[in-house]
Parts: structure tokens; C-alpha cells; sequence
């Protein structure tokens, strides 16, 4: 089913090694803009599989009125899928965080230190791609306050952030928050302005974690094309992500 993505990467000279463990995806079924159903899962799973991932810390939306999920939701899900892949008896394995939209209820459970997390504590959030928010110094504090480490989701991503000098991306970085880049980005998928941001932090060594961020399973093609990227060779070969340990 995925032959395509192993013929590609016989074509052109794919860098190596790959990433072995993904961070930041959307396959728990029926419970975010993610993987529609258990079918759609298991297909999204084997496509890692085939693009060289062992394990996934997949991370589920919690956007209060949009994607109201729950720590107990999430893992219930989580349980559902891993009886599925030892039903099909599929090798492969799967964890659980969430991704967290900067709103009130993050700011909630970061008071109730009761956050998702996974690694060393390490919390994925993501902002509007709109504008900056203007509390996000004092909330990133806060998080480091608490106890976990910050994790930005696909920084690339928000243009508000976009300058030749990266001033934005320093601050960020020297307030202790970690950058999870997605790898889509390489190829242009959200745009050329994103895909130069990602260039540019690669570059300047401040991409911390690498992810998928997958939904669908036309986007297990994109994912392939990204991994014959410049760009994402000298990421994995760099020695600074972190996947590994997580």
C-alpha cells in the first residue's frame, strides 16, 4: 500500500538515518480533526511504519469549544488503539499527550498542574496563527514556574514571529521554550514564508523536536517528500533533536 514512499526514497538518495520517534500527531480516532475512524488510524500508523518510525507520542487537540477533550478521554483512546494494533498485530509503539491551544483552560490546568505531558515534562502548545498573544511571556513563565518545559508547536508557522533578525524567536528561546518544527513545512505545504522560517531556524540550531503533525493519509506523501530535503538531513544529522529521547 505504501510502496510509493520506499520507491521515492530509492530514487533520491534519502538521507539517513531517519527519525525513529514522532512527535506531535493526530491519530487517535474520532477525537479531534485527526484520524476519522479506527480504519483511518491504522493506516496512518503503517504509513510512519513505512516512512521508518517506531513509536508516536500523538497529540490530540484540547481547544476548549472546539476539541473539548479530556486527560481521561485521551487516554481511554489511547487504550482503544493499542488493542487495535495487538488485534492486527502491528509492532508499533504509541503514547499520548495533547496539544494545547493557548486559552483558558491551559491556563487553567497549567495553575492546577495538570497538564499532558510527556518526556521530561515536556508541554506542546500551540498560538493563534493571528497574532501574538499578548500574555504569552507571562504564561510561558508560568509553565517554567510549574515545572514542565514549553514545547511551541511548528513556530515556523506564525508570521507574526517572521524577521530577517529572528528577534522574537530569541526571546522565545531564552525564555527556556523548547521548538517543535513540523516537518511538512520543508516542502512549501503551509507556505513559502513557513517554510523559509524553518530554514532559518534549522540554520541557527534552534529546532529542538521534529514532528509530522498527521492527519490525513495523503499527507504520509508530503511527509516522504520532506524527508529527502536538504534540510531535513542536516536536522537529523545534527545531533540536537531530541526524538530520540522522548
Amino acid at each position: 500500500m505504501f510502496k510509493f514512499l520506499f520507491n521515492k526514497r530509492k530514487e533520491n538518495d534519502a538521507p539517513s538515518p531517519f527519525l525513529k520517534v514522532d512527535l506531535h500527531s493526530h491519530l487517535l480516532p474520532c477525537i479531534d480533526d485527526g484520524a476519522k475512524n479506527d480504519d483511518e488510524t491504522l493506516t496512518l500508523i503503517r504509513g510512519l511504519q513505512s516512512l521508518g518510525y517506531q513509536k508516536c507520542i500523538t497529540t490530540p487537540h484540547i481547544y476548549s469549544g472546539i476539541h473539548n477533550n479530556t486527560r481521561e478521554k485521551i487516554a481511554a483512546s489511547l487504550e482503544s488503539v493499542r488493542t487495535l494494533l495487538q488485534h492486527h498485530q502491528i509492532s508499533f509503539t504509541i503514547d499520548a499527550a495533547a496539544e494545547y491551544f493557548f486559552d483558558e483552560i491551559f491556563f487553567r490546568l497549567i495553575n492546577q498542574d495538570s497538564l499532558l505531558t510527556f518526556g521530561n515534562k515536556y508541554v506542546l502548545f500551540e498560538l493563534p496563527f493571528t497574532n501574538k498573544p499578548p500574555m504569552l511571556d507571562d504564561i510561558v513563565f508560568k509553565i517554567n514556574l510549574a515545572g514542565y518545559h514549553p514545547v511551541l508547536a511548528h513556530p515556523e508557522r506564525y508570521s507574526f514571529f517572521h524577521d530577517k533578525k529572528m528577534n522574537e524567536y530569541e526571546k522565545l528561546k531564552n525564555a527556556g521554550v523548547f521548538f517543535q518544527m513540523n516537518m511538512m513545512s520543508l516542502t512549501g505545504h503551509y507556505g513559502e514564508p513557513a517554510k523559509h522560517a524553518a530554514h532559518a531556524l534549522i540554520s541557527k540550531g534552534m529546532i529542538d523536536m521534529a514532528g509530522t503533525d498527521l492527519h490525513r493519509p495523503k499527507q504520509l506523501q508530503v511527509i516522504a517528500a520532506a524527508q529527502r530535503t536538504k534540510e531535513y538531513s542536516l536536522l537529523v544529522n545534527s545531533g540536537r533533536l531530541l526524538n530520540e529521547t522522548l
